[in-house]
């Protein structure tokens, strides 16, 4: 059976919920903000990991669209966000595609899941958005090239931080409710399998 895709009004409303839920915790971590783009707590990683575990694609999307909308909270020109946005998407679709494609447990309930969420969750998808973030700076000249490996450790904790502390409570304990309404996916682009198919996405 090939990939299909599923877009419709509870996609759309996936997206509204993710991006005002990103864009909530993403003004809020400007209020510490400690170098460009970095700050000392940044929770809206963990929506961003979390939604796209639960939602998919279009899970993801909303880190896209509240990295644009936040931005304005940090001082950032809207160019900067419209690409800055790709790699905070980058940051919930690699855990996403991990656990969508091995069919890993989202609710982190065996040792496992648990194991693939701390590896791509909390340290290769964020230290993958610390540094392309970082480059991103330097695309529009906000940082200068020297700034990247400073400003990468900075950005990295924060991320890493919140996609441990908040993440990992919000994925063992809401997923079991989550999995019963209609937003949740089973496949990465699809709410549910076709019967009797094999897994779509």
């Amino acid at each position: 059976m090939k990939p299909r895709i599923e877009f419709g009004s509870r996609q759309i409303a996936i997206i509204a919920l993710s991006t005002a839920v990103y864009s909530l915790l993403n003004w809020f971590g400007a209020a510490f903000q400690v170098v460009p783009g970095a700050s000392l707590i940044y929770p809206a990683t963990a929506a961003a990991v979390v939604f796209s575990l639960w939602f998919g694609f279009w899970g993801a999307l909303g880190a896209y669209f509240g990295t644009i909308i936040g931005g304005f909270a940090w001082g950032s020109p809207i160019y900067v966000g419209l690409t800055g946005g790709l790699h905070d998407m980058i940051e919930g679709l690699i855990p996403a595609l991990v656990f969508y494609a091995l069919h890993l447990d989202r609710g982190l309930r065996d040792k496992r899941s648990l194991l693939f969420y701390v590896i791509f969750g909390c340290i290769v998808g964020t230290a993958a958005n610390a540094v392309l973030g970082n480059l991103n700076f330097v695309l529009w000249g906000v940082l200068p090239l020297k700034a990247v490996l400073v400003g990468f450790w900075s950005w990295w904790a924060a991320d890493a931080v919140a996609a441990v502390v908040l993440g990992i409570p919000l994925l063992r304990f809401l997923t079991p409710y989550v999995e019963k309404t209609s937003l949740y996916h089973e496949g990465f682009l699809v709410r549910r399998f076709r019967r009797g198919g094999k897994h779509p996405a």
